[in-house]
């Protein structure tokens, strides 16, 4: 199979992220008292993880839509079949090693409507900055306006840098578009020229998805996407926290739901067994004890909310998968 083949090629990388999870699953779950945790399970309000688990859902179908968009220089795609590769992508993220839903959507997306994959994995590195873009700034502003701890200042920092860097870079390359274009263009000549067609080919289509980001089709509806999914990703923050009854005012709510948000976004950049297993667990369990929460409450939530992420986009992008006539094998065919 492909995928042992590529965690054979890459065994110091995949120890690491196992490790990592291992780790973090110990020291989270170490001390449990396993009475007040169950209490805490069976005290859930069901009705409102559910609520947060439609909002959750709900929020990819922005998401395709802003992928829609960074896809249009390339191909006009239906908004509902990035739907369903989104869906794929996350599933594979949960099953497969090394994060690589991603390689997995865009070879779904690149099969199914005969586009390089290079150039649509462009696209996702264009939309995974932008994620990264507005966290930052999301950080930054509430370093801001709500400077709990000491750290938050340095976030609220890398958030305005962030910001002065993609608009002088914008400008820039912007202003030099069609230098780049033209040097492009010579290189992509003389792989040909060598014989390599293909590898030209996927130079110009990764230019075509990078273009995106100094050249964004309709940038407003973009920038409103993005506020949007962040919107969205708090709400099933707040609905998970009020359905295990944290007996938190709304402005406590609020600010444990940012922090949180924050806590859990940082941890997906870390090294990690597939599903994010661990890294997700000790981000939350760092987040809640900012605010006293009982621990083995703050477990149930960790364990709970994991558990709604997988079980809602594991079998939805498997069913997706399936139905396309496509296997997971795809993203190690890619990968190699």
């Amino acid at each position: 199979m492909q995928i042992i083949t590529l965690v054979k090629e890459h065994p110091l990388k995949f120890i690491i992220s196992i490790g990592v999870s291992i780790g973090l699953v110990y020291y989270s779950f170490k001390d449990l008292e396993w009475q007040p945790f169950w209490e805490a399970v069976l005290s859930i309000n069901y009705w409102i993880l559910a609520a947060g688990g439609i909002v959750l859902i709900s929020s990819n179908v922005i998401r395709a839509a802003r992928w829609r968009i960074l896809l249009s220089p390339q191909k006009e795609i239906k908004r509902k079949y990035l739907f369903e590769a989104t869906l794929m992508g996350y599933m594979g993220n949960n099953v497969l090693p090394f994060k690589l839903g991603e390689v997995l959507r865009a070879v779904v997306v690149s099969k199914r409507h005969e586009l390089k994959v290079s150039g649509v994995g462009a696209s996702i590195v264009v939309e995974r900055g932008l994620d990264m873009f507005s966290f930052l700034i999301l950080a930054g502003t509430y370093g801001v306006m709500v400077p709990t701890f000491e750290s938050a200042k340095l976030l609220s920092a890398l958030g305005l840098a962030a910001l002065l860097f993609v608009v002088i870079m914008g400008f820039f390359v912007n202003r030099h578009h069609d230098r780049f274009a033209r040097r492009i263009n010579r290189w992509s000549t003389q792989m040909t020229e060598k014989g390599h067609p293909r590898r030209a080919e996927h130079l110009e289509s990764i230019f075509k998805g990078l273009e995106t980001i100094w050249r964004m089709p309709k940038p407003l509806h973009v920038i409103a996407q993005t506020a949007l999914l962040w919107i969205f990703y708090l709400a099933v923050t707040i609905l998970g926290l009020a359905a295990f009854n944290f007996d938190l005012s709304m402005l406590q709510l609020w600010e444990v739901s940012l922090i949180l948000l924050i806590f859990t976004t940082l941890s997906l950049s870390i090294p990690a067994a597939p599903g994010y297993v661990g890294t997700y667990h000790g981000a939350v369990l760092a987040a809640l004890m900012l605010f006293n929460i009982d621990n083995d409450q703050a477990r149930a939530f960790a364990i709970v909310l994991h558990l709604m992420n997988y079980l809602l986009y594991t079998p939805l992008g498997a069913w997706y998968l399936m139905k396309a006539g496509l296997s997971l094998d795809l993203a190690s065919t890619k990968a190699e």
